[in-house]
């Protein structure tokens, strides 16, 4: 059995191959899909909305929220000032709030 050398088809193959390989291994050495700070103020976030739905005394379902660099911003509506203001101190309250925006509208 005679071994012949690749021909120039298979070394372009070969080459089309490699490069695309290569290029592969670049998405494995780059900063991750959600940079750390965005996952915080997304676990914040949810912290804060879990404790707005374990308050009675606010309808939790008609309150975003939303989380930057430590600063929550409430929106959203409820029946009183005094549940607003409620949930502008139950998210004080929350770990790692620094700031609360209360832009929650009182219907």
């Amino acid at each position: 059995m005679i071994h012949q050398a690749p021909g120039p088809i298979r070394i372009i193959i070969y080459l089309l191959i490699l490069s695309t390989l290569s290029g592969c291994a670049g998405l494995f050495t780059h900063e991750p899909l959600i940079k750390k700070e965005a996952q915080e103020d997304i676990t914040l976030a949810m912290e804060v909305k879990a404790k707005l739905i374990e308050t009675k005394e606010l309808s939790a379902a008609a309150i975003h929220v939303e989380a930057s660099n430590e600063v929550v911003i409430l929106s959203g509506f409820v029946e009183t000032e005094s549940q607003r203001q409620l949930a502008g101190s139950v998210t004080k309250k929350v770990p790692n709030v620094k700031r609360v925006d209360n832009q929650i509208k009182v219907k």
